[in-house]
């Protein structure tokens, strides 16, 4: 079983309980990134989890300049939390899909921003995944990764923007 299958599964059994342990950690991410990059046009929220960011982004006014969110997760349970943050915050510009980062159902340069916080620490490949979300966006790409991974070293030697860390993360853009 791929470590993504498990994470999966994790997830699903834990997606109720979320929002309590991870909230603030989220919106610190958020904080630092949207001070910089605000969302506009297009945007994909790639392993978007329950939602938290739709609800930072309805909650500080900054979805009027963004004309279609996609919410994509690999965990059917966290996307039908997500769906409830969706229906109250942006109810007309919201899409939720059930996907994987590695293997996105988009065609080429159809995204003007794409968010990915924390969620390339769980994938199986990460170049796959950062190659994934280059092919789909034709603006900046912004993730993150927790600070103790050895991924972190790979992005800063490829160049990768550093835009801020957290007390758990770093936050690159390219």
């Amino acid at each position: 079983m791929s470590k993504g299958h498990i994470i999966r599964e994790r997830y699903e059994a834990t997606a109720k309980g979320y929002d309590e342990l991870y909230r603030a950690e989220q919106f610190e991410k958020y904080f630092i990134t949207l001070k910089r990059f605000p969302p506009h046009g297009r945007v994909l929220d790639a392993g978007c989890g329950t939602g938290l960011l739709i609800e930072y982004l309805g909650l500080n006014k900054l979805l009027s300049r963004v004309d279609e969110y996609v919410c994509l997760d690999y965990s059917r349970n966290m996307l039908d939390i997500a769906k409830g943050r969706a229906r109250l915050y942006c109810p007309s510009k919201c899409l939720l899909i059930e996907g994987n980062v590695e293997d996105l159902p988009f065609r080429d340069n159809v995204f003007d921003l794409v968010y990915s916080f924390t969620v390339l620490d769980l994938v199986d490949d990460l170049e796959k995944a950062i190659m994934e979300f280059s092919r789909v966006s034709r603006g900046r790409v912004i993730m993150s990764l927790l600070k103790n991974l050895r991924y972190k070293d790979l992005l800063l030697e490829k160049e990768y923007k550093l835009l801020g860390t957290t007390s758990k993360d770093v936050i690159f853009y390219i």
